[in-house]
Order: C-alpha cells, then structure tokens, then sequence
C-alpha cells in the first residue's frame, strides 16, 4: 500500500485551509455558483477558467503544470461545482502556509514553493464539500520532501483530537500518494488525499471518502498526462 501519511484540515465555508489560506471563490463551470449568492471577485473567474482549460499535455513548467491540475468541477460529482481562490495580486507565498502548522509541525519545503492554487468543490447546494491546494516547487526533491513531511506532521497530531481509521484505497494515483483518513474531536470525519509527480504536489482534504478519492483519482489522471520535462519527473 502507497499511503503514508496525510494532510490536515477542515473544510471551511468557502475557504481553503489547508493550513490556513483564503482567497476568492469562483465556479470552474462556465455559469457563476457563489456559496454565498453573491458575484464571484473577476480574479476568482478568471483563474477558475484558466485551470479548468488548463491541458496537461501541454505544460512546459511546474507552474503550468500545477495549473493543470488544479481541483476543477469534472473531477467532481454531476451538480457540483467549484471555487478558485487565488492569492491576491502581490501575496506573498510566505503569507499564505500551505503545509507548515499541521498539529504544530514545521514544514522545510514551504520555502521552496512557487505556485499554488486553492479551489473548493462546492456540492449542488453550494456548500463546500472538498479544499484543494496544486502546489508547484523549485524541484522534484522539495515535492517529495513536502509528502515527506505531512506524513512526519501527522504522526505528531494530538491522540485526543485525531482518531485514525481505515481509508478509501489509494489504486489509481500517483506513485508518491498519501491517503489517510481520520475522525475529529467533535465527531467529523476527514480523508485526505496528497499526491506528488515530479515538482508539483496536489492535496485534497474532504468530508466524503468516495468522493475525495474520486476526485483524486481524476486528478491523477492529469498528473500522469504531465510532460516529464515540464515537473523534473
């Protein structure tokens, strides 16, 4: 079994937090669907659209790579849809964790990220359901390292506030995956799914096993379709 490890989280109301990063929201469909009703920011638009048209095939860089890849509403059931949530024009990475704080863990490869883009798959309520990050890195060796290191920041979570228990399978995704599943203080069950291929690494964090793990192997999909030149692996 691939699993090693996972990564934190709960799904926040139209807010990634993965280790706590917000941003806007928009659909990755072509018809606006707002959690809150409202419109979506023209940034939040604008990526949703970029990364549902991105084609992995044709990425030339980690950056493009991790674009394609991004969480998109056909990795998701019909009715569902999605939210972009880019970093505001001029954040800094630094600003925005990704894996750094998980049960209090450190995390080396934050400094090595260059990209990344946060989506929340909405259900057909439009409640959020599934956080995204697709992470680029200046190399292969800081994406492994970043797996690495969610398995490291877990096995140090608090027994009282994490009950680890049997996932959904890990067949399907990518050679370096983690796939862990877990019940919170407060009853909530979480699975999450990390997955690496050369410098860029995606992570999902959802309610519903199936569903996250569909998602991810979709996802997974588009990682392999990925040039070897354009990730370093």
């Amino acid at each position: 079994m691939r699993s090693r490890g996972v990564l934190l989280g709960t799904v926040a109301v139209a807010v990634l937090t993965l280790a706590g990063c917000t941003g806007g929201g928009s659909t990755g469909t072509s018809a606006t669907t707002p959690a809150s009703g409202s419109a979506e920011p023209p940034a939040a638009e604008a990526a949703a659209a970029a990364e549902a048209a991105a084609d992995p095939a044709l990425a030339t860089s980690p950056a493009d790579a991790a674009l394609a890849v991004a969480l998109r509403a056909g990795d998701l059931p019909a009715g569902w849809s999605v939210q972009a949530n880019p970093l505001s024009e001029g954040a800094a990475l630094a600003d925005n964790p990704s894996l750094a704080g998980i049960c209090g863990a450190t995390a080396s490869s934050e400094v090595h990220r260059t990209t990344k883009h946060p989506v929340v798959g909405l259900d057909g309520t439009g409640t959020p359901q599934v956080s995204a990050e697709a992470i680029a890195y200046d190399s292969a060796t800081a994406a492994a390292t970043a797996v690495q290191e969610l398995v490291q920041a877990f096995g140090g979570c608090p027994a009282d506030e994490y009950t680890f228990e049997p996932g959904p399978p890990a067949d399907g995704l990518a050679e370096d995956s983690v796939v862990l599943q877990y019940r919170l203080a407060d009853g909530g069950r979480q699975v999450v799914v990390a997955q690496a291929r050369g410098a860029v690494l995606s992570v999902l964090i959802g309610e519903d096993p199936a569903t996250t793990a569909a998602a991810a192997r979709s996802i997974a999909v588009r990682m392999a379709a990925l040039p070897a030149a354009a990730v370093g692996g």
